[in-house]
């Protein structure tokens, strides 16, 4: 069997699974996902990939997290034809439960279908694009195509970031502040775990884009010294050190970062032959070290999400940072303790090439590379080309009006994606598939 006539069986199985693409989407979007409370969907999928006759199984994290993995066994068992792939998509969305009663949390946190558009937060990030894969993969099965290389699907875990919960992970001072589920864990333990490929394409949002380059991040706790002072007995000298109280004198951190984060959003621009990376900066949290009057000096803690240029160097950012904040007259401490570098795909080539004819094919049009606003955040391709294995993105869009390629929106925004978008992804995932795996004679 030709390419030609493989691809053309499988795209029409994948039209006539539209229903069944919509009702995996509605079935994994009103599933808990919470990043680092996966598990539910996690196996929804091995059960799903095993009713499509496809091997499936987890890789337990812990008990509340795992990644699925499901894989098409290539042909040729010595690996002289055809190049392995991972189609890949996480299954965490982030954010922590909303206050309320269920209703609410399925409001905010659920799925559903209005016409040809799927709702729902959880969708767009990311379990639509994993149901694509999912809807691809058995449609080559279910072609009866054999491939030459393997193919695999994976759901993982913990590619979002969960802020800090007191009640779930309480920080003591002493030590790193493990403020967040750490970015891109699920991806890492996948490749740790020996689920390794040619090449990696990364199902997420980007509008039918290909992004070839993600940023890194570093994260830092800057620590405002100070003494709170029995109120009535308070004493304010002159200057931003004259004032003891480490909540006050920390404003004036503030506004020394936010003056720094604007700067270093110019600064640290990176343009490269797949676009341009802007890094941008912000604090994301504020808290106390503890009750007043129970340690020898009280602080003020701050911490900042910084993003990374891919070449970005993070004792010179934070260097650059402690200058800032210097001007002040206050002597801060400064704490990374969280870092994961930025990549650009080198030695895709192959995939790139593949991922171009397959949307030229399915959208009859020239594929671009990722904007900006793509490009500029953390997702998984980067544990990958980590990893040594190159990995790009591609994905469809949403259908909410939102900047820099319907990525940025407000939080728990519902984000709109249309079903006729989904398929297409589908079909663009399959002949990328089709092409690197090889078909089998």
């Amino acid at each position: 069997m030709t390419r030609d006539d493989a691809s053309q069986r499988v795209l029409a199985i994948i039209d006539d699974d539209r229903g069944d693409l919509v009702d995996l989407c509605l079935a994994l979007g009103n599933l808990r996902d919470y990043s680092g409370h996966e598990r539910a969907v996690g196996e929804a999928v091995v059960e799903w990939l095993r009713r499509a006759d496809i091997d499936a199984w987890l890789h337990r994290i812990d008990e509340t997290s795992v990644n699925a993995i499901g894989v098409l066994r290539g042909r040729d068992a010595e690996r002289r034809n055809g190049h392995s792939l991972i189609l890949n998509a996480h299954m965490d969305t982030q954010g922590i439960a909303p206050k309320g009663d269920e209703s609410v949390e399925r409001k905010i946190r659920g799925a559903w279908r209005d016409g040809d558009l799927l709702y729902g937060q959880g969708l767009a990030n990311d379990k639509a694009q994993l149901a694509a894969e999912m809807i691809s993969v058995r449609a080559i099965r279910k072609s009866g195509i054999g491939l030459q290389a393997d193919l695999f699907v994976t759901g993982v875990a913990q590619e979002t970031s969960a802020p800090f919960d007191s009640d779930l992970a309480a920080w003591s001072g002493v030590g790193p502040a493990q403020s967040q589920v750490r970015e891109g864990f699920g991806a890492r333990w996948l490749v740790e775990q020996g689920i390794v490929a040619d090449y990696a394409l990364v199902g997420e949002v980007s509008d039918f884009t290909m992004s070839v380059a993600q940023a890194g991040y570093l994260r830092l706790r800057v620590g405002v010294p100070g003494n709170v002072a029995y109120t009535p007995a308070i004493r304010r000298g002159q200057g931003i050190g004259g004032n003891p109280n480490p909540f006050e004198r920390a404003g004036h951190v503030i506004t020394r970062i936010e003056a720094w984060a604007k700067a270093y959003e110019e600064q640290a621009r990176y343009t490269f032959w797949g676009g341009t990376v802007i890094p941008k900066a912000q604090i994301y949290e504020i808290r106390s070290s503890g009750p007043a009057w129970t340690e020898k000096v009280d602080y003020c803690h701050i911490f900042l999400d910084i993003r990374l240029a891919p070449e970005a160097t993070p004792m010179e950012i934070q260097r650059s940072l402690a200058r800032a904040i210097a001007e002040t007259g206050l002597e801060c401490e400064i704490q990374a303790y969280d870092f994961r570098r930025g990549f650009v795909s080198t030695g895709a080539e192959r995939l790139i090439e593949s991922l171009k004819d397959a949307h030229r094919a399915v959208r009859g049009e020239d594929l671009s590379l990722a904007p900006t606003g793509v490009i500029s955040m953390w997702r998984d391709a980067n544990a990958f080309n980590e990893a040594g294995i190159p990995a790009v993105g591609y994905g469809p869009g949403t259908r909410d009006p939102i900047a820099d390629g319907g990525v940025a929106g407000l939080a728990g925004a519902a984000r709109p994606m249309g079903i006729d978008d989904l398929v297409a992804t589908a079909k663009v995932f399959a002949l990328t598939a089709l092409t690197i795996c090889e078909v089998a004679g």
